[in-house]
């Protein structure tokens, strides 16, 4: 029996895609380099305000995954609203970070009390919506497998918007700025309210996405001591968690523009081209991202073929690693640069499939602890993800930052022409290998906790079954 109508799908989408067009200023790279080279941040004050910020996502993301499961609105809903109540303040503190009021260093106190403030509280309104929005995908159907094709549109769609958005409005705005004589910093605000504000206000569509599963006010946790007891039973959510931070310490992704900024030619594209280093890393982007889409096509095929996502999350790690690894040894002296490319972006093929591999294996560790407890966590769970998510783009970027500090870089200003040249003899050797590599050895990581997991399409099948027939009986 299926339960979504085609017309609460769409409105849903519609409004994912709107997160994701507000996502993408603040979860790519295009967030640190808006921080060192436009905002002006010395590299290792970004590292600290970055790590401490991801820190306070640590913390509120599972208060507020706790808040969730333990209240539940009169209507008998503990997710919907949500939607509905937190896009608008989430649009607001997001244009508000990317406003830069100063960038003299006599300032640098106010002006990073200003952004952690701004941050700190964009988060925590975003934190209530993202919850949200990902723990309805666990509620919107008992049906295991309309529940995963919902799932695989919801993810595919996301990610699709994300990564057009995070790789085009890097190189719009810099050509908007290099064809209108803009300054960076007005711009980078005029982008922010467009894409930031509007992406919100459209994510309010997600409100259509209906409950299926309802609370019994019996089944409730009772306590945030509760709601940590049961998250720690969760050896399947555990593990994923544990492998994205192993991931994030492939620090080198968020080095790109830095790489193509300060070691590639401005004339690598041919002359009088408006296409600078962050066009030049929309162009990596693509190449290296776009084929991903084809392994989400095939998310569904590869599950099938290696007997669940977790296998095909091992599949994804090993083909990053052996074509990076090939790719870093081909090096990029001239158009040795588009056949590295070419490489990263074949092993990223089966990648594409990765956030739909793991919002089923965290839905399907929601319906196990059901099973097991007779409780359902999808807001402590999902909020679980999600911060994990913003701990490892984090530490990502805090790493990178703090890469670059121990390379003795020194941003030169956006306004400035001339780049190639003007960096420390340790940043032109490491770059390369940090770019290339770093990202191959989280793979190797990345897979250790995956090994743990054992939860077999036959196992599965006996927990749909089971928790269909309690539902029936009461």
């Amino acid at each position: 029996m299926e339960y979504i109508p085609e017309k609460e799908k769409r409105s849903y989408l519609i409004g994912l895609s709107g997160q994701n067009v507000l996502y993408s200023l603040i979860g790519g790279s295009f967030f640190t380099y808006f921080l060192t080279d436009i905002a002006l941040f010395p590299a290792l004050v970004v590292s600290v305000m970055l790590i401490i910020m991801k820190v306070w996502d640590g913390i509120n993301d599972p208060i507020v995954g706790s808040f969730v499961d333990k209240h539940t609105f009169k209507n008998g809903e503990k997710l919907r609203p949500f939607l509905r109540y937190t896009p608008l303040p989430v649009g607001v503190f997001t244009v508000l970070m990317f406003l830069v009021f100063s960038t003299e260093d006599k300032l640098l106190w106010l002006r990073v009390a200003y952004f952690v403030i701004m941050y700190i509280c964009w988060d925590l309104c975003y934190t209530f919506q993202d919850v949200a929005v990902w723990g309805i995908t666990a509620s919107v159907s008992p049906n295991s497998d309309e529940r995963d094709k919902f799932v695989q549109w919801a993810r595919t769609v996301g990610s699709a918007v994300y990564s057009v958005f995070s790789m085009g409005i890097p190189m719009v705005l810099e050509m908007t700025v290099m064809k209108s004589g803009m300054s960076w910093r007005l711009a980078t605000v005029v982008f922010a309210l467009i894409f930031g504000l509007g992406g919100s206000m459209l994510s309010m569509r997600c409100y259509a996405a209906q409950e299926r599963i309802k609370v019994n006010v019996n089944d409730k946790q009772e306590s945030l001591a509760e709601s940590f007891s049961l998250l720690f039973k969760n050896k399947m959510m555990l593990l994923v968690t544990a492998a994205n931070l192993c991931g994030a310490l492939g620090f080198g992704a968020n080095l790109v523009t830095y790489f193509f900024k300060y070691e590639i030619p401005a004339d690598f594209l041919g002359k009088n081209t408006p296409i600078g280093a962050l066009g030049l890393t929309t162009i990596y982007a693509i190449v290296t991202g776009a084929p991903g889409f084809i392994g989400m096509l095939f998310a569904d095929k590869m599950k099938k073929r290696l007997k669940g996502y977790v296998n095909v999350l091992i599949f994804m790690q090993i083909c990053n690693i052996v074509t990076r690894t090939i790719a870093y040894f081909i090096g990029f002296e001239g158009k040795n640069l588009w056949i590295g490319m070419a490489l990263v972006g074949i092993g990223c093929i089966p990648n594409g499939a990765s956030s739909i591999a793991q919002t089923s294996v965290f839905c399907d560790s929601i319906d196990y602890m059901e099973y097991k407890t007779g409780k359902r966590t999808e807001g402590i769970t999902f909020s679980i993800q999600t911060s994990f998510t913003k701990i490892s783009s984090g530490l990502t970027m805090g790493l990178a930052t703090l890469t670059l500090h121990l390379l003795k870089y020194k941003a030169v200003d956006v306004e400035n022409a001339v780049y190639v040249g003007t960096q420390s003899a340790a940043f032109d050797k490491w770059i390369w290998p940090l770019v290339m590599l770093t990202p191959a050895v989280a793979s190797v990581l990345f897979i250790i906790p995956l090994l743990f997991i054992h939860y077999t399409p036959e196992e599965r099948k006996k927990v749909e079954t089971e928790l269909s027939k309690r539902r029936k009986e009461g």
